[in-house]
């Protein structure tokens, strides 16, 4: 008869997340991710696989989870001017408290990507997503609901200057200065 989990799967992943969000991949040990979740290498490796694996669900978590909630709070208000100014501000809260952990997709970009398919993938979908969200994001105004490709156009360019700004975030550019670049790419949407 098979022991019973003694851990909980969920908050396991979330630890195993946090950990390579704030360290990358590379930056991770094994040893980090057995302190991480208070689980041993086998334990670890048999709920979640190898390194990479762990590394893939954590990166499928944020994307599946956290974005969703950004884009919950973000499709509230009425203007595609509000939306994102209250996108780019909920961004911008938790670093004037010294967040500077970024984007978690952004960071897979920079660390993993290059030389993990699996990983490029999951950020491939992350980017394509967030277009397709501001693509959406957009049609709150009236101007991109006429012009379709304008819309795209825009889109593209908000995704750009997004996860720019998310890459400075993790860069350490002052709060003061991405708090300007956000202020440009908000002036950019057409009212």
């Amino acid at each position: 008869m098979a022991r019973p989990k003694e851990f909980n799967p969920d908050v396991a992943l979330r630890a195993l997340q946090k950990t390579f969000w704030e360290k990358g991949y590379h930056g991770t040990s094994m040893q980090d991710l057995e302190s991480a979740t208070g689980l041993k290498k086998q334990s670890l490796y048999r709920e979640f696989g190898n390194k990479d694996a762990m590394y893939e669900q954590s990166l499928a978590l944020y994307r599946d989870q956290d974005i969703v909630k950004l884009a919950t709070l973000f499709l509230q208000a009425t203007t595609a001017r509000d939306r994102f100014r209250d996108m780019f501000d909920a961004i911008l809260a938790p670093v004037r408290d010294g967040d500077r952990l970024g984007c978690f997709i952004c960071n897979a970009a920079i660390d993993h990507a290059g030389e993990d398919h699996a990983t490029m993938q999951t950020v491939c979908v992350g980017i394509q997503d967030t277009t397709a969200l501001f693509d959406k994001a957009l049609t709150a105004s009236a101007v991109y609901n006429k012009n379709v490709s304008l819309r795209r156009e825009t889109a593209i360019s908000l995704t750009a200057g997004y996860f720019g700004l998310r890459v400075m975030v993790r860069g350490g550019i002052p709060p003061e200065e991405l708090q300007v670049t956000a202020d440009i790419l908000v002036q950019s949407i057409e009212r």
